[in-house]
């Protein structure tokens, strides 16, 4: 029964350290009521791919009612980049006060962002004005638009090997940049719907020096940094790793520590004396 638990927990390990590798999030919201995200609300997620919620969502038989769908795609972002907003940000107050709204924290990241794929078809279907720009764009308009759009934002990947306070201030400045644009999309499309998505990052995007116009003009310097120790400017211990150290101290050293104890203490019934009155003389003339 010992042997068998320890089996179940060293094949749930690996499990448990990437269970959520290669994930990204998805967050949509709306100013009105949407059925697509009712709808969308009600399905199970458990094996669900971010290619067949892009179907779901922007099939929906109500998405073009919206003055306006934004589609935003930020690659390498994860659900923890989210979790470390502060809640009074405006990002997070918009999701938080709008009428319908959907949060999926874990979908298995695709190719490419499915939701992207699908705004130029959405747009003929919609017949609107497709707008598709970035931070380091020039900035875009929206006081004098007109008709329907679908407005898709290319935000600057996160990349993997940034962690700690670093991540932490790049995700603030993009998002205070992406909270600013979606201010004057809000004011100039009233009844808007925002899907918010992860993805993974491009192999170029990976090569990218980081030094780019919008992360050179928003990027912290070395004074913003915490001082301190390797623990407060990294995060080393990641929950994978507590999980497998909590494994090994707890479950997996007493397991050995009784095995080694019990074949320690395993005795031989027979032994090497010699009988009391036993004579080798009469043995032989026996």
């Amino acid at each position: 029964m010992t042997r068998r638990a320890v089996n179940i927990l060293l094949a749930l390990l690996p499990a448990a350290t990437f269970a959520f590798s290669h994930t990204s999030p998805i967050v949509a919201w709306s100013s009105h009521s949407s059925n697509a995200l009712s709808s969308a609300s009600h399905t199970k997620f458990a094996h669900t791919t971010a290619p067949a919620l892009a179907e779901l969502l922007l099939h929906s038989n109500d998405i073009c009612e919206h003055d306006a769908v934004v589609l935003i795609d930020h690659a390498g972002l994860h659900a923890s980049d989210l979790r470390t907003l502060s809640p009074s940000c405006a990002l997070a107050q918009s999701i938080s006060s709008a009428p319908a709204s959907l949060q999926i924290p874990y979908i298995p990241n695709a190719a490419a962002n499915p939701f992207l794929d699908l705004s130029g078809p959405l747009a003929r279907r919609c017949r609107a004005r497709g707008i598709r720009y970035s931070p380091t764009d020039a900035p875009v308009d929206f006081s004098d638009v007109h008709g329907k759009h679908v407005v898709v934002i290319e935000m600057p990947a996160l990349e993997d090997g940034e962690v700690g306070a670093s991540r932490r201030s790049s995700m603030a400045a993009h998002v205070s940049w992406l909270s600013s644009e979606l201010s004057k999309i809000a004011d100039a499309f009233p009844n808007h719907l925002v899907i918010y998505s992860g993805s993974a990052p491009l192999l170029a995007a990976r090569q990218e020096a980081p030094s780019s116009t919008f992360d050179a003009a928003l990027a912290p310097d070395d004074s913003s940094m915490p001082t301190g120790g390797i623990l407060k400017r990294y995060q080393l211990l990641t929950p994978g790793l507590i999980f497998a150290l909590l494994l090994t101290l707890f479950v997996l050293l007493p397991i050995i520590f009784v095995g080694v104890s019990a074949l320690a203490s395993i005795q031989s019934p027979l032994t090497n004396e010699i009988p009391k009155g036993f004579s080798a003389d009469e043995k032989k003339m026996q």
